[in-house]
């Protein structure tokens, strides 16, 4: 194999590389430096490699009781993505009873916002689990303070989805998800914190991504959800120039 049958066989295995890329790729396979290598040499090699580059993210945003959680469950299922949902890993930090866990309990019950650094190492944590594949983020960042976290320590973002809609229909939706019994964090006084923190710390967040030019993509959620997904269907220009799914 030389180095464009290395570029084809990452291409068939649903890769799309740079150059740059299958250089490496290439660099690292070809141990005694001959400019060619075999199959075995390629397959022992490309996990281990991959296995290095950073994840490919699209950033979920909205407030709480927004519909990012459906959204990405949707995009996840349709179009093979990795989704991340920023309060399912910290849930599941509280469940597993962990000192961290009980730190992180303490903050969500009040509505407040856990720490960048809390956060950035859940999510770096998941993500090692899916290297080199896309993933949605949804629900981070939540701050600035998050946003320049991560884009320092796991790259620029591909694209942003952001949800919008009324305050008043935020706080139906949390509290109906909370009268099922969805999220115990789902009350009255706490959902009001949680708008309020929200747009706390919203705009200079929407700010940060443009100002590191990362496309923001707008959608209403105050309709349905099927009506949410056909937004992002009618913008599927915009989303196959900025992002290939």
């Amino acid at each position: 194999m030389d180095w464009h049958d290395v570029q084809d066989m990452l291409t068939g295995i649903g890769e799309k590389p740079t150059d740059e890329v299958v250089q490496k790729l290439f660099e690292v396979a070809d141990k005694d430096k001959k400019g060619i290598i075999t199959t075995e040499e390629f397959l022992a090699n490309h996990e281990t490699f991959l296995s290095g580059r950073p994840a490919r993210i699209i950033l979920v945003v909205g407030g709480p009781g927004s519909g990012k959680g459906l959204l990405s469950e949707r995009l996840a299922n349709e179009c093979g993505v990795v989704h991340l949902s920023s309060g399912d890993l910290l849930r599941d930090e509280i469940s597993q009873g962990t000192e961290l866990g009980k730190h992180v309990e303490k903050i969500v019950q009040k509505g407040e916002l856990v720490s960048s650094a809390i956060m950035v190492t859940l999510m770096q944590k998941r993500m090692k689990d899916h290297p080199g594949k896309r993933i949605l983020l949804d629900g981070f960042p939540r701050s600035q303070e998050n946003a320049k976290d991560l884009v320092t320590l796991c790259g620029k973002p591909e694209l942003a989805l952001h949800l919008t809609c009324d305050d008043t229909v935020l706080l139906e939706r949390i509290m109906k998800r909370g009268e099922s019994g969805d999220r115990s964090d789902d009350n009255f006084q706490t959902a009001i914190q949680r708008i309020r923190t929200y747009h706390k710390y919203h705009n200079l967040t929407i700010d940060f991504l443009r100002e590191e030019n990362v496309p923001i993509v707008f959608l209403d959620c105050s309709k349905s959800p099927g009506v949410v997904w056909d937004q992002l269907r009618s913008i599927g220009r915009l989303m196959r120039s900025s992002v290939r799914f």
